[in-house]
C-alpha cells in the first residue's frame, strides 16, 4: 500500500487521539462497530470540509478515487450508507467536547492576542447568534415558521483572540435572550451585545461577576439622568450617569452610564448603555464597533465551511457536520499558530484546501519554503497525462 504523510494526516496530529478515545468511549460511539469508527467519521467530516465537498455522492465519488490514500484518513470502506448511518447514530456530543478540549489546547499554548484598537487589556467577549436555515420537509425536527426549518447557532467571540470561545445550539424560534443565562461570566472581562439581548437581569449578573458590559438601548429604554459628564471626544455627543426609570428599577437598581456617539461615515447617531465608568466615552464606542467581528465570523464560516447544506438529515447528523465545522476552524487557526505564518485565514483555509491530499510538509507549505523540487512528483504526474 502507498504510504504518505499527507497535509491532512498532519492535519489530524494535532487531535489528541487519547482524549477523542475517551470521548468515544463515554458515549459508546464505537459499540458494535467494526469498518467504520468514529474517527474515521471525523477525518471524512475534515476532509469534507476542508475539500469542500457538495452531497454524499460527491464525497463517496471524490474518497473512491483516492483509494492509496485511505489509510490516512483510516478508511477500509467506505458508501454512502455506511456515512448516513455513522451522522445518526454517532452522537454528537463526541464532537462537542472534541472542539472544546481543542479550543483549550489553543488558548494555553498561545499568548494573548495584542488588538491595536484598544489599550486595555481586559477580554473582549461578543455574544450573538445566526439562524441556519433548513428545508421542513426534509427536517421536520427543526420547526421554526409555518414553511421553514432552521437551528440557531449561539457563539461567545472572543475579540482579541479572533476565535469562538462557547458555542451552543437552540430551536431557532428562541430568544436569545434564553442563551445569555448559560454563560458563564469571567470577572475583569467586557461582554458586547446587540439588542436581542437586552435583559437587566442579565445585566445585573455580569455586574455581579465584577465584568462588564457594552449593549445599544432600545426604543423604549427609559432612565434618569443623574449626572452629565465631560465630553472626551468630538464624535461623542453625550456621556451621561444614569438611572433606570421604570418597574425595571428594581432588577437594576444600580447607576449606569449612557454614551452618545455620532458615525460620520454612517452619519447616524447610537447610544450605548454600560456599566464600565473608567473607559473613555469614545472607548465605550469602539468597543460596540467590535462587535462586528462575530458577524465576519458567521460569514466566514458559512462561505467556507459545509454548514449551509447537509448531507444527513437527522438532528444528530446536522449537529455533527456543525461541531466538525468549528474543529476545522480551530485546527486552521491551531495550525497558523504553529507554524509562525504571516498568511490569513482565508488564504490559509485555500493553501490547505488545494494541497489537503498532498505529500508536502504543511510549515513549509505555509511559510512558502517549498521549493521546485518538493513540487516535481505532481509536476511529472500532470505532464504525464497531458502527454496522454
Amino acid at each position: 500500500m502507498f504510504k504518505t504523510k499527507t497535509v491532512l494526516l498532519q492535519m489530524q496530529s494535532f487531535i489528541s487521539g487519547y482524549e477523542f478515545k475517551k470521548y468515544v468511549s463515554e458515549h459508546n460511539g464505537d459499540k458494535g462497530v467494526r469498518i467504520f469508527n468514529t474517527r474515521t467519521l471525523l477525518n471524512v467530516m475534515l476532509y469534507v470540509h476542508i475539500a469542500t465537498k457538495q452531497s454524499l455522492r460527491d464525497i463517496i465519488d471524490s474518497l473512491k478515487s483516492k483509494k492509496n490514500l485511505w489509510y490516512h484518513l483510516g478508511l477500509k470502506s467506505i458508501s454512502r450508507n455506511n456515512l448516513s448511518y455513522a451522522l445518526m447514530n454517532r452522537s454528537h456530543k463526541i464532537f462537542e467536547k472534541m472542539f472544546f478540549n481543542l479550543l483549550g489546547k489553543l488558548q494555553k499554548e498561545r499568548t494573548p492576542m495584542s488588538d491595536k484598537r484598544f489599550r486595555f487589556k481586559m477580554p473582549v467577549k461578543i455574544i450573538d447568534s445566526t439562524t441556519i436555515g433548513l428545508c421542513l420537509s426534509l427536517f421536520d425536527w427543526a420547526k421554526f415558521r409555518k414553511t421553514k426549518g432552521g437551528i440557531k447557532l449561539h457563539v461567545m467571540y472572543d475579540g482579541k483572540e479572533q476565535i469562538p470561545d462557547f458555542m451552543i445550539f437552540s430551536e431557532a424560534k428562541k430568544h436569545d435572550v434564553h442563551f445569555a443565562n448559560k454563560i458563564l461570566i469571567n470577572p475583569n472581562s467586557i461582554y458586547v451585545m446587540d439588542k436581542g439581548y437586552f435583559c437587566y437581569k442579565f445585566f445585573q449578573k455580569i455586574n455581579k461577576n465584577r465584568a462588564f458590559f457594552v449593549i445599544r438601548t432600545k426604543k423604549n429604554t427609559q432612565y434618569k439622568i443623574m449626572k452629565r459628564n465631560k465630553k472626551s471626544h468630538k464624535s461623542i455627543k453625550a456621556d451621561w450617569t444614569v438611572k433606570v426609570d421604570s418597574v425595571k428599577t428594581v432588577e437594576y437598581p444600580q447607576e449606569l452610564r449612557v454614551v452618545k456617539y455620532y458615525d460620520k461615515e454612517k452619519k447616524k447617531t447610537y447610544e450605548y448603555l454600560t456599566n464600565n465608568f473608567q473607559l473613555s466615552a469614545k472607548s465605550i464606542a469602539d468597543i460596540y464597533k467590535a462587535r462586528w467581528d462575530i458577524e465576519l465570523f458567521f460569514k466566514w464560516i458559512k462561505q467556507n465551511l459545509k454548514i449551509k447544506t447537509f448531507i444527513g438529515t437527522s438532528e444528530n447528523a446536522v449537529k455533527i457536520q456543525i461541531w466538525t465545522a468549528m474543529i476545522t476552524f480551530l485546527l486552521i487557526e491551531y495550525i497558523r499558530f504553529k507554524s509562525r505564518t504571516n498568511y490569513s485565514m482565508l488564504k490559509t483555509f485555500r493553501v490547505l484546501k488545494d494541497n489537503i491530499m498532498h505529500n508536502y510538509d504543511l510549515f513549509e507549505l505555509l511559510t512558502a519554503k517549498l521549493t521546485p523540487d518538493n513540487n516535481q512528483t505532481h509536476t511529472n504526474v500532470n505532464q504525464l497525462l497531458l502527454n496522454f
